[in-house]
């Protein structure tokens, strides 16, 4: 099997173009920052509103899935048709489910709609980082990289606190509408700074690859959610998932091997630097963002904080991530080195999560700030570290393929980790409540279908919900803690090879 010839020689862009195309490249990633935080303060309220409190983890969760299947293809659709046209394509789908979104009048219409959303968040972050790669060496993006995750964690700053407040007095679906005007500024910027960057080529896409995959991961995630909540895990449902899952992965590494233009190229299994990237990067989601979902949770059920409340209270997340990254990045970039920087992001991620272990009815704001803050800082020194080690590992004509590689991996891997983060926290809830809710004669997610409707209850029965939500949330974290944990000691793992100064330098094999 011959590999297609690629154009190596990257383009010496000048420091004026290069921040023409960041501006592109962030006014995109602008949006989905600012989608993922805004939904997240928001989410109680809106879960409320349309009703279906078991089912709140599927709102992340299925943008999540469609953001992993789709960045499988679009890495490969930038190299066939270009990097802007596909980049104003990923923008546009975005647009389109954020419309749906608004539109929805039950849950799984806002599901089905998220998921449409997801398909074009996946191809604005896969894409990102392609985009980089195409005009930057991996020790210059560390200069460049504070910019990128400055914008980033601007738009995660202002979603908390916009969500918080659209949901507090405007109307749920503006937290979706309000997509529209910027998604517009992000096309005409984007159409405007990215022309001439990246080169195209003839390439086949792997449909039935693509088809494979799609499947095995649908299995997976559904087997993660429904297991020990709506079905046994030794139930013939999510046995039979399971088994789908394995037999679809073992069908789609036949078929990566068999093509030309592999979704994922088997070739790249064979560089540790990268294989522990991805489940580093995996991991990394998992951990911070369940702070992000459960956080707000928390405190809009059991401290009563206004939706308002709960994002303010995500903000020093955000400022955390911000300071880590541009201080992390510039550190990089002056030493050229990066495993120290990775190994003090997740030690403090772990302590972070252990801090939130504390938490209860009690915990004063103080205390939540500190830890919540901690973690941000942490998340920003650590995760874009891993993928410049990442793209540091290959050789130039393999720098796309390992950034898609690296997004649908790891969101395969934050998925399915949230899903099993959220699978506990309703199992533990479901069961703390049975008896309260069998005394009443009423179904367990009545008592808890959201902020408004627990502040309603009589004051005994309120303290019973409280506890349960509070014991809830904290067996998530512990998962989250391990997950840490296990990160820190992957990351030991990881080789601390001197990140290359130039775009055509290939990498040492590893």
């Amino acid at each position: 099997m011959t590999s297609p010839s690629l154009d190596l020689q990257a383009p010496a862009f000048t420091h004026r173009q290069i921040l023409r195309v960041m501006a592109g490249v962030v006014s995109g990633m602008f949006l989905s920052a600012l989608d993922q935080t805004i939904v997240a303060t928001a989410l109680p309220t809106l879960v409320e509103s349309l009703g279906g409190f078991n089912q709140i983890t599927w709102v992340f969760t299925i943008y999540m899935l469609a953001s992993t299947v789709s960045a499988a293809l679009w890495g490969k659709l930038s190299d066939i048709y270009g990097r802007r046209s596909t980049y104003l394509a990923a923008i546009s789908i975005f647009l389109v489910g954020s419309l749906l979104c608004a539109a929805a009048q039950n849950l799984p219409q806002l599901i089905a709609a998220r998921a449409v959303q997801g398909i074009g968040g996946g191809g604005i972050g896969a894409l990102a980082f392609t985009i980089m790669a195409d005009v930057l060496s991996p020790r210059e993006r560390g200069r460049y990289i504070g910019l990128l995750s400055g914008t980033f964690a601007a738009g995660s700053v202002i979603g908390p606190l916009l969500g918080g407040f659209i949901a507090d007095n405007v109307g749920w679906q503006w937290i979706f509408l309000i997509n529209l005007p910027l998604g517009l500024i992000a096309l005409r910027i984007s159409w405007s700074a990215l022309r001439g960057v990246g080169t195209r080529r003839v390439a086949r896409v792997d449909l039935r690859g693509a088809a494979t995959l799609s499947t095995a991961i649908i299995c997976l995630l559904l087997a993660g959610v429904w297991g020990g909540d709506q079905y046994p895990w030794g139930s013939a449902t999510i046995v039979g998932l399971l088994g789908a899952a394995v037999v679809l992965g073992a069908v789609f590494v036949g078929i990566e091997i068999r093509v030309d233009e592999p979704i994922i190229a088997p070739r790249l299994i064979r560089n540790r630097a990268l294989v522990v990237s991805i489940v580093l990067a995996g991991f990394n989601t998992v951990v911070f963002q369940a702070p992000i979902l459960y956080i707000p949770l928390f405190l809009q059920t059991v401290h009563v904080t206004s939706a308002t409340g709960s994002g303010i209270a995500i903000v020093p997340l955000m400022i955390g991530m911000a300071v880590g990254s541009i201080v992390g990045g510039r550190r990089v970039s002056q030493t050229g080195h990066y495993k120290s920087l990775l190994l003090v992001g997740i030690g403090g991620m772990f302590v972070a999560t252990a801090g939130f272990l504390t938490f209860d009815e009690h915990t004063q704001s103080g205390s939540i700030i500190f830890w919540v803050g901690l973690m941000g800082l942490s998340f920003g020194c650590g995760a874009p570290v891993i993928n410049l080690a990442a793209q540091n590992s290959m050789p130039a004509a393999d720098i796309g393929a390992a950034g898609s590689a690296l997004m649908t991996l790891r969101t395969l891997i934050g998925t399915l980790g949230l899903a099993g983060i959220g699978t506990i926290v309703l199992s533990n809830l479901r069961t703390s409540l049975a008896p309260t809710a069998a005394a009443r004669q009423i179904d367990p997610q009545e008592l808890v279908s959201g902020p408004k409707a627990i502040a309603r209850l009589p004051t005994e029965v309120r303290q019973v919900v409280i506890n349960a939500m509070t014991d809830a949330i904290r067996a998530g974290f512990v998962l989250s803690l391990v997950v840490a944990a296990v990160s820190f000691a992957l990351a030991i793992l990881l080789p601390n090879v001197p990140l290359r100064s130039n775009v055509e330098e290939l990498a040492v094999s590893h």
